[in-house]
C-alpha cells in the first residue's frame, strides 16, 4: 500500500481555495492512502464556537461530496480534518472516504486548549474502517496524548492509524515512535504549516508529518515550514504480528485486571 502524507497551509476560512489546493496535492502524487491534516480546508483559529459553526459542514454534503468523488476517482482512501455541522453543534471531526463511497467519521475525543470552547466534545468514540484487507483506525491531533487513544484502535485491529493534526507542541512527531512501537501499528500523522494570528495570540503549527512502522522506523518526515505530499510503500500487514521474541507477545501479554 502506497501511503502519502499531504500538509497544507490552509488560509483561514477560504474553503474552496484551500479543497482546490488540497485535491491538486492529492493529484500530484499517485498514492493508495492520503492522510491530510485536521481542520484541513477551513483553517484552525475560530474565535467563537458560533463562527466555528459558520464554517462547519455536514458530513452529506456538498464539501464532503468533493473528496468522495476524488476517493473515486483516483480509486485511493482519502483521510482529512473537518469541522462538522451538527443541530447541537460543531464538532473537530475527521473522516475516511473510501473509493467505494463508504466512509468512517470520527469526533474529536480530548479537545486542546480553547478547542473546548469553540468546539463540542466529541462523542463517537474510536473505530476502524477495512478496506482492500487492511484495518484503518482514524484519530485527531491532541488524542495522541492519551496512549488509550492509539491503544484501543490497536487493540480494535487497526494495521494504521491515520492521525489528522494541527500540532503546535513540538513532541508528537519524536513521541510516535514510542506509540507505534508499544502498538505494534503504522502511525501517520499529517500535520499542517504556518501560523495564524487571529484572536489576540499567534499559533505557529510545526509541520513535520510523519509516517512511522511498527518497528519505529521513520518512513516519511516531511519538512517543517513547506507544503508538501509525500508517499512509501509499506506492508500493512506486519502489524497484525504482535510478538517480539518467543516469549513475549503484545497484547496477550498484557494483563488488564492490573491496570486499574
Amino acid at each position: 500500500m502506497r501511503v502519502a502524507l499531504v500538509q497544507n497551509d490552509p488560509a483561514f476560512a477560504k474553503t474552496d481555495n484551500n479543497l482546490d489546493r488540497l485535491l491538486t496535492l492529492i493529484e500530484s502524487t499517485p498514492a493508495d492512502f492520503y492522510v491530510l491534516p485536521e481542520l484541513c480546508f477551513t483553517g484552525y483559529q475560530f474565535a467563537s464556537r458560533e463562527e466555528a459553526n459558520r464554517y462547519a459542514v455536514p458530513s452529506d454534503g456538498a464539501v464532503i461530496g468533493r473528496f468522495r468523488q476524488a476517493a473515486k476517482e483516483h480509486n485511493a482512501l482519502i483521510a482529512f480534518g473537518y469541522p462538522e455541522k451538527a443541530p447541537e453543534g460543531p464538532y473537530n471531526a475527521a473522516m475516511i472516504v473510501t473509493p467505494d463511497g463508504r466512509d468512517l467519521r470520527y469526533r474529536k475525543t480530548h479537545l486542546f486548549y480553547r478547542e473546548k470552547d469553540i468546539f463540542l466534545p466529541g462523542d463517537t468514540g474510536f473505530d476502524i474502517i477495512e478496506w482492500a484487507g487492511v484495518r484503518i483506525g482514524l484519530a485527531v491531533c491532541f488524542d495522541w496524548f492519551f496512549p488509550e487513544s492509539f491503544r484501543t484502535l490497536a487493540l480494535k485491529g487497526a494495521d494504521i492509524i491515520a492521525h489528522c493534526a494541527n500540532l503546535v507542541m513540538p513532541y508528537c512527531q519524536q513521541a510516535n515512535f514510542t506509540r507505534a512501537l508499544e502498538n505494534r501499528v503504522y502511525i501517520a500523522t499529517a500535520n499542517r504549516i504556518g501560523s495564524e494570528e487571529r484572536t489576540g495570540e499567534k499559533i505557529t503549527f510545526t509541520g513535520g508529518s510523519v509516517l512511522v512502522s511498527p518497528h519505529g522506523e521513520y518512513l516519511l518526515s516531511l519538512p517543517k515550514e513547506t507544503e508538501a505530499v509525500e508517499v512509501a510503500e509499506i506492508d500493512p500487514f506486519i502489524a497484525r504480528e504482535k510478538r517480539i521474541n518467543d516469549f513475549n507477545d503484545l497484547f496477550a501479554d498484557r494483563r488488564p485486571e492490573y491496570y486499574s
